[in-house]
């Protein structure tokens, strides 16, 4: 085409748009741009991994360490309460139900029971140790259940129960320490039977099953009620009420006093004449009041005069446990003071709750195990739709 003027029309393209691809071969990274590439998916996975360790260690800060100093905010001590330890007047008291520290036999094997045995140890010493140091008392009082298997523990199994508990429970020398038994310690309950050797291993390890202990103005007496479904020893009385000498009497007791045979609990009550009692077993606070001469009138026994126009009455409390092992949401101990006119004023101490912690930890494992597949298939999709072009 002669003189014909001939107009190359150039190819269109958005503006600041790229040039389109001439055919259909895709575009492949260089070496600098694959680099770049894995540079960035790096540097955002470094960013996670950060942010999943942060937040791990804000979590475990917050559940080993934090929430036992929150918690310890919300302790009332009982109207009154004397942290002198030279005040003669006053006995300051820790009182505990329960502990029950995990055995070998009913605990899951290998590296599960060992860290749940661990677990467990740990939630107790650390409670009981923060409401030691806050009560400093004049006595601690467990009222049994020691152990979770000590009536059914061999001897090396039973050596180990009796150094743990020690150890987790470890109080100064100047503050007194009793020790009641329970039907985890000696048997008594279903078909684990009370045998006079798990009654003579207990007292060679921890304590005698039936005593009394001055504690300044106040006897504790110490009565081998272990279990409402067997019958115990009898309990010494005469032996017992001749060590008495203190003008406030405390009936300290594994099971409580309705839960026992009835002449058993009415010849107790008015042999030793209790003002108060305190009993565990069954992993809950309450409250209850007895009136000694009705309590032996049912019970078919012959009451003196004296005993009938006094009209005395025993206040009994039910101690939580103090174990998070025990199925139950209330966790606690008692906080006792007792003047020396024998007025008794008392609170308990509730406890976090460690299940919920544990749910925690299981809760941030899930989430962060959802954010990093998530985050890699974000990646890996990514990866894939840039290689194309």
């Amino acid at each position: 085409m002669d003189g014909a003027h001939v107009t190359r029309r150039r190819p269109l393209r958005a503006p600041n748009g790229p040039m389109p691809l001439q055919g259909d071969k895709p575009h492949r990274l260089s070496p600098s741009e694959g680099a770049s590439l894995k540079g960035r998916q790096c540097c955002r996975l470094l960013t996670f991994h950060r942010t999943a360790v942060l937040v791990g260690a804000l979590v475990v800060l917050y559940n080993e360490v934090l929430v036992y100093y929150i918690n310890k905010t919300s302790w009332k001590l009982p109207p009154g309460f004397s942290q002198s330890r030279d005040d003669d007047k006053i006995v300051r008291l820790i009182i505990a139900g329960d502990p029950q520290i995990q055995g070998y036999q009913y605990e899951v094997g290998g590296l599960v029971g060992w860290v749940t045995r661990l677990d467990s140890d740990r939630y107790l010493s650390k409670t009981f140790h923060l409401l030691l140091d806050l009560v400093q008392p004049d006595a601690v009082v467990f009222l049994g259940d020691l152990e979770d298997e000590g009536s059914v523990a061999s001897d090396v199994e039973y050596s180990d129960y009796v150094r743990r508990f020690y150890q987790i429970f470890h109080v100064p020398a100047e503050t007194k320490l009793i020790l009641l038994a329970g039907d985890n310690d000696i048997g008594g309950e279903g078909a684990d039977m009370i045998t006079q050797e798990k009654m003579q291993r207990f007292e060679k390890n921890f304590a005698p099953l039936n005593e009394v202990v001055r504690v300044k103005n106040v006897d504790f007496i110490k009565v081998n009620l272990v279990t409402p479904f067997q019958k115990a020893p009898a309990v010494p009385q005469t032996r017992l009420m001749s060590q008495l000498s203190a003008p406030v009497r405390v009936l300290l007791s594994h099971v409580t006093l309705n839960s026992a045979v009835l002449q058993t609990a009415a010849t107790i009550l008015g042999s030793f004449r209790p003002q108060y009692a305190f009993s565990a077993h069954f992993h809950k606070y309450e409250r209850a009041a007895y009136n000694i001469t009705r309590i032996m009138r049912y019970a078919g026994l012959p009451y003196p005069a004296d005993l009938a126009s006094q009209q005395l009455v025993t206040q009994e409390f039910q101690v939580p446990t103090c174990s998070y092992r025990m199925g139950t949401a209330e966790i606690g101990y008692m906080v006792v003071t007792i003047d020396h006119a024998g007025e008794m004023s008392s609170s308990v101490v509730w406890l976090p709750r460690r299940y919920v912690s544990l749910c925690v930890y299981v809760v941030y494992l899930i989430v962060v195990v959802l954010a990093w597949v998530v985050q890699r298939a974000c990646l890996s999709s990514r990866r894939h739709h840039t290689t194309q072009y």
